[in-house]
């Protein structure tokens, strides 16, 4: 009985001894994902151009637009007092032209501005533009090395026979040298005022091509958004990222290449928040695994 516990014994030591330790290790796969930005350069110059349906339905509007101006050049001269802004009707063929107006202009300048245009029956934005940038006011307004903002403004859809995509096109070539942006402010869908056929869908379409949505004319106070719309005025400090659920443990941030901590991360918008404004140039990179269903 003795050898057999002996036995027993050893072979209870021998089995216990030699049961490795285990882990459950998950085995779903994963995928890397990059998002990125770079924060705009450093604002030297910079030209603003408002083309404005003057037409009779607008004439409630003028005034959102001329406040909403003067919040834009408080937020431009924040980065430059190099700048100009003027202002045209949205009638090609007798086109009314307003400024510019710059750092010397009060802010009286400024709110009647728009009240200085004529009235006109068509509302053709894209031809009207055009039409201005290729004339000789035109050629003196825009400077060659300013970055250039537009706002397209009216409660119609556009009325040329210019195609958004080719407005688009045309403007990317004009510009090639410099930085441009482009806001739209119209009828959207489903607004509360006006009618079911006046809603701008080439000027909604022109602003998809700057991945940004139009701003709707509806509102009751749309003017603050005219100072928030570009991105030629913000610089940005954090990033919403493409992909929902991220492995928090996979995340990394870097900044011109160099790893940062400053930063937090909000699961309910899925931003990334840095703790920093990054300078003019940089480029910010955020890295993370998710789960690949």
């Amino acid at each position: 009985m003795k050898g057999s516990r002996r036995l027993l014994l050893c072979f209870l030591v021998l089995f216990i001894g030699c049961t490795e330790d285990y882990s459950i290790v998950s085995h779903q796969e994963t995928a890397v994902i990059v998002d990125s930005f770079i924060q705009v350069d450093m604002l030297k110059e910079l030209d603003v151009l408002i083309s404005l349906d003057t037409s009779g339905s607008m004439n409630d509007n003028f005034d959102d637009v001329a406040i909403g101006m003067e919040l834009l050049r408080s937020d431009i001269e924040g980065l430059t007092t190099d700048y100009r802004f003027g202002y045209v009707t949205m009638d090609p063929s007798n086109l009314g032209y307003v400024g510019p107006y710059d750092s010397s202009s009060s802010a009286i300048d400024m709110l009647m501005a728009p009240n200085l245009l004529p009235s006109t029956g068509p509302e053709e934005g894209f031809a009207a533009t055009y039409t201005f940038l290729n004339s000789d006011e035109g050629y003196e307004f825009s400077r060659p090395e300013a970055d250039f903002l537009l706002f397209l403004i009216s409660d119609e859809d556009e009325q040329s026979n210019i195609t958004a995509q080719i407005f688009q096109e045309w403007l990317q070539d004009k510009f090639s040298g410099v930085d441009h942006d482009v806001v739209v402010i119209t009828q959207l869908e489903g607004s509360n005022c006006g009618w079911t056929y006046d809603v701008g869908h080439k000027y909604e379409e022109l602003a998809g091509y700057y991945n940004k949505s139009a701003i709707d004319i509806c509102e009751e106070d749309w003017s603050v958004w005219l100072s928030e719309s570009s991105y030629i005025t913000q610089k940005k400090d954090s990033i919403v990222l493409s992909e929902e659920n991220p492995i928090l443990d996979s995340m990394i941030v870097y900044i011109d290449h160099n790893i940062i901590n400053d930063w937090s991360y909000t699961s309910s918008t899925n931003t990334v928040q840095l703790e920093f404004v990054p300078d003019y140039g940089s480029l910010v990179e955020v890295g993370y695994n998710v789960y690949v269903e």
